[in-house]
């Protein structure tokens, strides 16, 4: 993809056609008040979009208050989105502030909202509509100005369709959406996010300059990640909690990563020099053309990022028929 593309957005890594819409749409939305639906898998950032977007806007003085909806339990649901009032119910001593109370002239981030209960749903809906709230227990109307940013990881048209999600609520917090790729859909981010996620843990854990090895890179990328960016950030994670040196290797990945990769890409007919021979053979191409990319195919600058010599990169180059000269207007040559 062209080079004027980020590498970073926000707290984002990544610079995949798939995540530049989101960034585009992130950025758009941000300028307005409407309140926004994100749509992704476990794992995919759907906080990160909330906070991006709410840092980006007129509101990002005010409070940010994000709420997970499948994690409080159903009876207090009610005082916790909308405060109470004293002697409200056993157990209420003093008056206390809600969340969307806490969240005024800010942004209410409400994750899981398909783990709403539909009485509260209904409740929502009506404080959504009229910007006003009432504490459980109380009788004054609170004026709110709140922006919603929702999430979930469910499919929240089946879950109308079936009677469990409001068809109004839906429609009332679903202004614009912003729909989160998974991470198996997202291409060469996976080498970014391993390399900023290594990075990060390398210099946390004393241990500065320890990379992923190319064999366990190859191992990540057959990997489909159900978990998504956060599977991903404990397996480096754990990896680099585990390794004896300055690269993590296959025997630092876990079994089951190892074991599921290990199905989709393994050729019965290879043995294991050969498999691996191909795997590194793939990856320096990969990467090599992915640097080119992001340098324009200034090769000096390449090589710095590298952090080899050149005349190392130009043989890589050669060994695998890449001229950077291809790459010098911005476009990827083809495959």
């Amino acid at each position: 993809m062209p080079n004027e593309q980020p590498l970073r957005f926000d707290e984002f890594v990544g610079s995949s056609p798939a995540m530049t819409k989101v960034y585009e749409s992130i950025a758009r939305v941000a300028a307005t008040n409407v309140d926004v639906l994100v749509i992704g898998e476990t794992g995919t950032g759907k906080e990160l979009v909330a906070r991006s977007i709410h840092r980006a806007s007129d509101r990002r003085e005010q409070p940010f208050v994000p709420v997970d909806c499948g994690a409080i339990p159903e009876n207090l649901v009610e005082s916790e989105f909308f405060g109470h009032e004293k002697g409200a119910f056993t157990g209420a001593d003093t008056r206390r502030a809600g969340l969307m109370e806490t969240a005024h002239q800010g942004t209410f981030f409400l994750d899981e909202i398909g783990e709403l209960p539909l009485l509260l749903q209904a409740k929502l809906l009506r404080v959504l509509q009229e910007r006003k709230l009432r504490r459980v227990g109380g009788r004054e109307e609170i004026p709110i100005d709140v922006r919603i940013v929702a999430a979930t990881a469910r499919d929240l048209d089946e879950m109308v369709r079936l009677k469990l999600f409001r068809e109004d609520l839906y429609y009332r917090i679903n202004v614009v959406q912003i729909d989160l790729p998974p991470l198996r859909e997202r291409g060469d981010d996976l080498g970014l996010l391993s390399e900023h996620f290594a990075d990060r843990y390398s210099r946390e854990m004393g241990r500065p300059g320890t990379v992923v090895s190319p064999e366990a890179y190859q191992v990540l990328r057959q990997y489909d990640w159900p978990g998504n960016i956060r599977q991903l950030q404990n397996v480096i994670r754990r990896g680099m909690a585990l390794t004896e040196s300055r690269m993590i290797g296959v025997d630092d990945l876990p079994d089951e990563v190892i074991a599921a990769a290990g199905q989709k890409s393994v050729n019965s007919n290879q043995g294991f020099f050969q498999a691996r021979e191909e795997h590194v053979a793939r990856f320096e191409q990969e990467y090599i053309r992915s640097l080119l990319e992001r340098h324009r195919g200034n090769v000096k600058s390449a090589a710095e990022e590298a952090e080899i010599p050149r005349g190392t990169l130009y043989r890589l180059m050669k060994n695998h028929q890449i001229d950077g000269a291809e790459f010098r207007d911005g476009r990827s040559p083809p495959d």
